[in-house]
This record gives C-alpha cells, sequence and structure tokens, in this order.
C-alpha cells in the first residue's frame, strides 16, 4: 500500500482513461452492429422484394386455370432441395406450385387475410429452418383467380453475416482499445514527468546538491515551483534569524558568565567559602550550556544544506592517533572492508569528527586496554559501531546519558554533553545513536552504534 493509504496519480487517471475507453468503445460497437444488422436485414428484405417481383414476372396462368412459370428463377438454389432459398405459388382450393428446393414441404398460408402490398413475417421451413418471408396476392391477368406469391430465405445467411461481423468488430475495437489505453498510460507518465523532476529536484535540495528548483518547467508547474523555491527562501531566512538570535543570546551571556567566573576565583580566598564554590560551579554550568547551544547553532547552520562528503577512514584514524597519546596503553583497533576504504559520509567532516570524536573519546575513558571501531555501508546508511571492554552502562540508565548535563560519575572528568550534542547532530543529519551491549568481550563493556547518511 502506498504511504498514507492514497493511490498514486497515475493509477486514477489511467483507471479513468480504461473505464471511460471500455464504456465508449463496448457502447460504439453495440450500435455498430445493430446499425449493421438493421443493413443486413434492410437489404435482405430489398433482395426478397427483388425476388418476388421476378417470381410474379415469370408466372402466367394455363389453359387449365392454374398458374404456372413460363420462365426458371434466375438463381440456381431454387432448384437445389432445402438449399434455403424458396418460392411457392398457392391458391385458396387450388394445388400448390412451388420451387423443387421446397421437395414435399409446403409453406404456410393463411388465406382467411388478403394481402395488397408486400409483407415481411418470420416462418418455419424445411428442417426447421427459421426463415424471413415476403408474400402478396397477386390476380393473374385474365383471371379473377387470386394467387398467394411467397419467396422465402432462410436466415442463417443472414445470422452468420452478423456474426462474422460482430467477430471483426469485436478484435478490431479490441486493438483500437488496447492503443487507447496504451495511448492513454504514455501520455499520463509523459503528462507526469516534470512531477517527477520535481521530486529529483527536491531531492538534490535537501541533499546539497543544489540550492533552488530550476526554472525549466512547462507553464503549469512553473507556478508550484516557485512556490517551492520560494518557501525555501523563507525557511532559510527563519533557520538564519533562529541562529542569530540563540548567538547573539550566548554571546550576550558569555561576558557577564566570564566576568562571575573571575570573580569566584579571585576570591576563592575569602571567608565564604561557600558561596564561592557554588557561585564557581554555577557559572562553570553556564558557561557549558552557552558554549554547547554555540555549538549546537553551528551545526544548524552547516546542516542547513548539506553539501559535503566526507571520508571517515581517515578521519577515525587520525582521532585514533591523538587518543592513543591521550590515553597511554589503551588499544584502538579500525575493522572495515578493503572494499569499504573510500566509505563516505554525507555532511561535513567537522561534523563527523565532532560526533565519532566524543563516541571514541568517551569509549577510550571508560575502557580497560582497547577500544574497536568496526565501520560497514549497508544501503544508504553508514554503520559505525564503538565498543569498549569497561564496566559498560546499565540498561534502565541509557536513555539518561543522552539528557544535557547528565553524567552518571561525577569522579570522570567531562561536561555531560557530548552524547547530548552527538544525538543533537545525528538527528539533524537524518541518522541515530544505538547503545548495546559489547557481545564481542563477554558482554562486558558498551557498544555504541551510528548511523548516518552514505554517499
Amino acid at each position: 500500500m502506498e504511504r498514507g493509504g492514497k493511490r498514486p496519480l497515475w493509477v486514477r487517471l489511467v483507471a479513468i482513461s480504461v473505464v471511460w475507453t471500455a464504456l465508449a468503445l463496448v457502447l460504439g460497437g453495440y450500435l455498430l452492429s445493430l446499425v449493421f444488422r438493421e443493413t443486413l436485414e434492410q437489404n435482405f428484405d430489398e433482395r426478397l422484394n427483388s425476388l418476388l417481383e421476378n417470381l410474379i414476372g415469370a408466372s402466367s396462368e394455363d389453359d387449365t386455370v392454374s398458374v404456372s412459370l413460363y420462365r426458371p428463377m434466375v438463381d440456381p438454389r431454387f432448384e437445389q432441395p432445402y438449399s434455403g432459398l424458396y418460392w411457392q405459388i398457392a391458391g385458396d382450393g387450388l394445388s400448390v406450385l412451388r420451387s423443387r428446393s421446397l421437395w414435399d414441404v409446403n409453406l404456410d398460408v393463411d388465406f382467411t387475410r388478403s394481402i395488397q402490398s408486400a409483407r415481411f413475417r418470420q416462418a418455419v421451413g424445411p428442417e426447421d429452418q427459421v426463415l424471413r418471408v415476403i408474400e402478396r396476392d397477386v390476380t393473374v391477368p385474365g383471371s379473377d383467380v387470386v394467387y398467394r406469391f411467397t419467396v422465402a430465405i432462410d436466415t442463417a445467411e443472414l445470422d452468420e453475416q452478423s456474426d462474422r461481423f460482430d467477430n471483426i468488430l469485436f478484435f478490431a475495437l479490441g486493438a483500437l482499445g488496447m492503443g487507447l489505453i496504451a495511448a492513454s498510460i504514455l501520455q499520463v507518465f509523459l503528462g507526469l514527468k516534470p512531477l517527477a523532476h520535481i521530486k529529483d529536484s527536491l531531492g538534490k535540495v535537501r541533499n546539497g546538491e543544489e540550492e533552488y528548483l530550476p526554472e525549466d518547467f512547462p507553464s503549469e508547474i512553473q507556478p508550484l515551483a516557485d512556490e517551492l523555491n520560494a518557501l525555501l527562501d523563507h525557511n532559510n531566512e527563519i533557520v538564519e534569524r533562529s541562529r542569530t538570535q540563540v548567538g547573539n543570546l550566548a554571546h550576550a551571556l558569555k561576558t557577564p558568565i566570564a566576568v562571575l567566573r573571575n570573580e569566584a576565583r579571585m576570591n576563592a580566598s575569602n571567608e565564604n567559602v561557600q558561596l564561592t564554590e557554588t557561585v564557581a560551579k554555577q557559572t562553570e554550568n553556564m558557561h557549558k550550556y552557552v558554549e554547547h547551544y554555540l555549538k549546537r547553532a553551528r551545526m544548524a547552520a552547516n546542516i542547513k544544506t548539506i553539501s559535503g562528503h566526507s571520508l571517515i577512514i581517515p578521519s577515525i584514524r587520525n582521532i585514533s592517533r591523538a587518543l592513543g597519546k591521550i590515553y597511554d596503553g589503551k588499544t584502538f583497533d579500525l575493522h572495515f572492508n578493503s572494499a569499504d576504504e573510500k566509505l563516505l559520509f554525507r555532511g561535513e567532516v567537522n561534523d563527523f569528527e565532532e560526533m565519532v570524536g566524543n563516541l571514541m573519546e568517551n569509549a577510550a575513558k571508560w575502557a580497560i586496554k582497547k577500544v574497536t571501531i568496526d565501520c560497514v555501508r549497508r544501503d544508504e546508511w553508514l554503520y559505525i559501531e564503538i565498543c569498549d571492554d569497561g564496566p559498560g552502562i546499565d540498561i534502565k540508565a541509557r536513555d539518561a546519558v543522552f539528557d544535557r548535563g547528565e553524567r552518571l560519575d561525577e569522579t570522570t572528568p567531562g561536561t555531560g554533553l557530548g552524547l547530548s550534542i552527538v544525538k543533537d547532530l545525528s538527528a539533524l543529519y537524518g541518522g541515530k545513536i544505538m547503545l548495546d551491549d559489547n557481545h564481542n568481550c563477554n558482554n562486558k563493556g558498551l557498544k555504541v552504534t551510528l548511523i548516518l547518511p552514505s554517499v
């Protein structure tokens, strides 16, 4: 199912086109079939009327006061038994004269009703054939006897031609329908292509490859692109204004905080030692928070458009060397596949080193002997696992370590802001951070997994 349970726009457009095309073709085909059938019947009736006129013209009365034909009918099927083409001349109370094709069968005649002009009807003929019949009462010149002239044709010929036309019509309209549906699908996809172009362009803006949407869209789509560009400008303006305000506030606080810190240090020997220590501790905390928010404001500015691509392996190696000098006696092992030598982080190298550096420093701080770093790419994401063999963190306390200023052990140096910074910064890039037991060290120590976007 599509996101939000909505059907794609192209499915709706194609479905509407298919339904209306099918309805139009079915209705059109039905009407064409009716018109063709009516035309066939009209031609059959004209043919029957012509044969009747021919029969009347070829008949005459002989000396025995009976009618006869002085010349044969043109169509040879009148001479073939049960051929489907018949004629008959009958008089009330007189012997019946019929075509050889009727053989020994007479067509039903109702003499109770006079037929002065040609009349058409359906009848059952030899071998249960359904016949189209034309009949008319005629008086032969020189006689007062009224004869019923009848000509009939088997409607199987009519049905055969109608069925043949319906089959041709079915396949022709089917092919036409398939062509129209294919053309509709092509038209929909070509018509919606600019929307896909907008999607790709927005992706480039989000990834930092472009700052704005291009201006090469069709006239119906360009206003949408212009509005999106205006929205990007407005959003950038809001972000910049917010970042500036946070920076201004932090800078405005730095000076009075610095004054308070200096005063606290200068009066460290005063009699009121407890007050001095309290002021010093609180101003130090204020200083940490100000630095934290200044750093976060710089992060937001950098990530406004993510345009950097950074190699991560060299950065991790540099951090490992620096920490190895600080934490003498602890080893840093970096593991990665040879094919992943050029793993790329989709972002700024300074931000990557800020995140990984904080995590590696925490691991080195708590490790007994060894810190292990594993790097791998999965789909579009980088997975950086940093493991130590230290005491680890109780599962109930893991969420608390991400709180700003939270420290589980006050005896260890630190500000308590490192993991908070990593969490905030990774979230700005669309990534995340997870804590787990270090299963490679008998569940001793901590494994931190940092997930970041890759190129």
